[in-house]
């Protein structure tokens, strides 16, 4: 029996993105250990160890979660490491290095690198931290076409794969009836003849929601309702910009939800401000709802973007114009490639990340 261990910042990583992949392993007769920031308790894991992961690169934090992992790796002498995004798999992958267990096989799974490629200090830090640890790393996964260029050109790991994303599981958004979408719409003051636009995202200056709110104070339109769904640092600071615009009548602050799907459906178009992206499940969520997008021109987000739905990143004013011609009616139907889809890459990604070797 092969000991796989799984790493990420927090444990919502592996359920939003990895429970699929963590049956096939279990399935497949692989002992599974998890660590990441939370506790976990699925009938699929062996055993997992809570590591409070902090978000800035460079706290000292993070020293102690390093040696706490590579005496765990020392201890158990597991057969794969996977580690996934930036801040945890950088420090997966260190403490992979210092155990000195050479025979452990090292899978990253980078959900999109948090810079490009020869643009400034920032830049340079986080690929110097990837260049450290690409010796260690066996193979890399990357899911956009910018960063595969960034993977190859740097040497980011000694086999590179491109993967179509994780996955995204149909059963997880069900169809919902025009009766439940216009109550959901009625429950949020939108009218029938009103544009609902929805931001799914975690309130971040990555996410840049700042940016839509000032698109909205620019718009011609009046018809019309911006919902924000999630929560985070500058939720608070946005609420005071949207004051400050004059257009907090035209906008609603959801906060955390649980009812994505109808949201995905009951809104007319998804706008998506990010600086930088994976390849964003809340783009492929809402094609797939049959929702229109309204994207920002940038890494991940280009790769799924349908034709003109991208403005150029930070102008206000082409993002202004596009929700001005977005459609407030539409054709409920999926606009997502079924490439996409889980039950397409669940098998590819897993001979991919050689999750097909564990038996």
């Amino acid at each position: 029996m092969k000991k796989v261990l799984m790493t990420a910042s927090a444990v919502s990583h592996f359920m939003n993105f990895h429970l699929p992949y963590i049956r096939y392993m279990a399935e497949n007769g692989a002992k599974i250990y998890t660590a990441a920031a939370g506790t976990l308790d699925i009938p699929q894991v062996f055993s997992h160890t809570d590591l409070p992961f902090r978000k800035k690169l460079f706290h000292t934090a993070n020293i102690g979660i390093i040696l706490k992992l590579s005496k765990l790796m020392r201890k158990e002498k597991f057969d794969i490491i996977y580690t996934n995004s930036t801040l945890a798999g950088f420090c997966g992958r260190m403490a992979l290095k210092l155990s000195g267990c050479r025979n452990t096989l090292c899978v990253h799974i980078c959900h999109g690198y948090l810079f490009n490629d020869g643009e400034g200090l920032r830049s340079k830090i986080y690929l110097a931290f990837e260049k450290a640890v690409r010796r260690r790393t066996d193979v890399l996964a990357v899911m956009n076409a910018d960063d595969l260029k960034i993977a190859e050109k740097y040497s980011l790991g000694k086999k590179i794969v491109f993967l179509n994303g994780m996955g995204l599981d149909q059963k997880l958004l069900p169809e919902c009836s025009d009766e439940l979408i216009r109550k959901t719409r009625s429950q949020l003051g939108v009218g029938q003849d009103c544009t609902l636009f929805l931001c799914a995202a975690e309130f971040s200056p990555r996410k840049n929601q700042k940016l839509i709110i000032k698109a909205c104070s620019l718009m011609k339109r009046e018809n019309f309702v911006l919902a924000f769904a999630g929560e985070g640092e500058t939720v608070e600071e946005c609420k005071s910009f949207a004051k400050e615009q004059g257009v907090s009548d035209k906008i609603l602050f959801l906060g955390q939800r649980n009812d994505m799907n109808l949201l995905y459906r009951s809104c007319d178009c998804l706008i998506s401000a990010s600086r930088y992206e994976g390849l964003p499940f809340n783009v492929m969520e809402a094609l797939y709802c049959g929702a229109q997008v309204i994207l920002s021109d940038v890494k991940g987000n280009r790769d799924l973007a349908p034709e003109g739905s991208l403005y150029p990143f930070d102008d206000a004013k082409a993002l202004a114009a596009l929700m001005d011609k977005a459609g407030s009616s539409r054709p409920r139907e999926n606009f997502l490639d079924s490439r996409y889809l889980l039950e397409n890459t669940l098998k590819e990604n897993a001979v991919l990340l050689k999750m097909d070797i564990i038996a």
